[in-house]
């Protein structure tokens, strides 16, 4: 018993000590890194993050400022109350928004660009590595949506209020609010009343 009372309470003060100190802390990174939850907050000038967040292991948020000879301003915010589950990956080079009361299961890719334009025929024969990023657009996801495991958001893509997208989808086009879509490519199946 004393053994779980001593665990218990040094990871309430480990925890109140992360969201109290730690939780604010920005540093100039530029590049991305893949972090543990406790360090979440670390490396990224250009994330922001809301209270009461939650990430499960191996959460990466990777943001550009530049490829090659290419600048970007890349922003990630994220809103209150957002839970992230397990090996999620979120990028950027332009901007992705992410809503208060966000429920993310496990493996849900978010990236807002690629690597080149497929419709620059010049680009597109060049190897993937070598081709500039590209963005078609921010990716916005509105309060309150449920994303399911493995849901992959694709650039330009805007997800309306409390949607629901389904396990394994593709979103390559806006989702009204208050829809449930599924497939890939996502597609609405249903609206919430």
């Amino acid at each position: 018993r004393i053994i779980i009372y001593v665990k218990r309470n040094f990871l309430r003060f480990y925890t109140n000590v992360f969201n109290r100190y730690i939780r604010g802390l920005f540093y100039s990174c530029g590049t991305g890194i893949s972090v543990s939850p406790s360090l979440v907050y670390m490396g990224l000038n250009n994330v922001s993050v809301g209270k009461n967040f939650r990430a499960g292991e191996r959460l990466k948020l990777r943001t550009f400022d530049s490829w090659g000879t290419l600048k970007y301003t890349p922003q990630i915010t994220i809103g209150d109350n957002v839970n992230i589950e397990t090996d999620c990956h979120i990028s950027a080079v332009n901007k992705v928004s992410i809503g208060n009361n966000v429920l993310m299961a496990s493996f849900v890719y978010i990236s807002d660009h690629a690597h080149g334009d497929v419709n620059d025929s010049e680009i597109s024969l060049l190897p993937p590595l070598e081709r500039p990023l590209y963005s078609k657009g921010p990716i916005i996801i509105e309060d309150d949506v449920w994303l399911g495991e493995k849901v992959s958001v694709m650039p330009g893509v805007h997800i309306g209020r409390g949607a629901i997208i389904g396990a394994n989808s593709v979103v390559t086009k806006d989702i009204p609010a208050y829809s449930v879509a599924v497939g890939a490519p996502a597609k609405v199946i249903k609206t919430i009343d």
